[in-house]
């Protein structure tokens, strides 16, 4: 047991890393390795996943706030209808068979995928009707970042990405950053404002399955968010030093191999 505790730190070390580079919550690298490491049930390493993204994800916004490359009114945009979405979504999963929901979300996040990899072929168009807003922020490395989106766009994506992350423990970053990006968000203020929604989705979503029981035996719980916490500080940290071509290339590739996997563990 314990040289699997401690290959489970590593591995949660190394996950939360990767995605605090990269803007996403980890649920879909977590999950298959406290299901073959430890054999816990689907819903009980969906639950203990969301509590070990609400633990790594609180790191890395806290980090990416204090270097100014947060997009507040963009967060909250995305956070509230997934925070809603993402709540309800996972009181339903004891109820509701999530195999429909994942091959959907699945797809979703492929198509996503590819249209990071090749930003010049448009897969996924942006919501431009509506009112829109400017948010601009300037960095503690001395740019200036800026944007305008539509409220509807981002309400919208947030609302797909929080019933993505309630109902099957994938989805935040890997549906926020690209509806950032495609929105002509900067990479790294995307990435960096997807952990502060993630940070808040993935906080509803753990609060119920918690109280649905769906948490792993505490020494399990404690090594990934212990692992999880110190790879967000160390990627949060450094993801700036990263081209965002490069950043986006490694989210694309990223997310279309998480989305294949998902769908094929579903008919395997």
């Amino acid at each position: 047991m314990g040289e699997l505790l401690f290959l489970a730190f590593l591995l949660a070390l190394i996950i939360g890393t990767f995605s605090s580079m990269v803007g996403v919550g980890g649920g879909s690298l977590n999950l298959p390795t406290l299901m073959f490491l430890f054999s816990l049930d689907y819903k009980v390493a969906v639950g203990t996943s969301l509590i070990i993204i609400v633990c790594s994800s609180f790191m890395s916004a806290l980090n990416y706030m204090k270097q100014g490359q947060i997009f507040t009114r963009v967060a909250l945009c995305l956070a509230i209808p997934g925070l809603i979405a993402s709540a309800t979504c996972s009181y339903l999963t004891q109820f509701i068979s999530t195999f429909y929901l994942s091959l959907f979300f699945g797809f979703v996040t492929f198509l996503l995928g590819v249209q990071m990899i090749y930003p010049h072929l448009r897969i996924v168009f942006p919501i431009f009707c509506g009112p829109t807003f400017e948010e601009e922020k300037k960095t503690s490395f001395g740019n200036v970042v800026r944007a305008k989106l539509s409220y509807f766009h981002l309400l919208f994506w947030g609302l797909v990405s929080g019933t993505a992350n309630g109902f099957t423990g994938i989805g935040g970053g890997l549906i926020n950053v690209p509806t950032m990006v495609i929105g002509n968000v900067p990479m790294h203020t995307a990435v960096a404002t997807s952990s502060l929604v993630i940070f808040c989705a993935s906080t509803a979503a753990s609060l119920v399955h918690i109280s649905l029981g769906h948490v792993a035996p505490f020494p399990i719980l404690f090594v990934y968010v212990t692992g999880a916490m110190i790879g967000a500080f160390i990627g949060s940290r450094t993801a700036h030093l990263v081209a965002e071509k490069k950043l986006r290339l490694g989210f694309g590739i990223l997310a279309t191999s998480i989305s294949i996997s998902v769908v094929l563990r579903l008919f395997l």
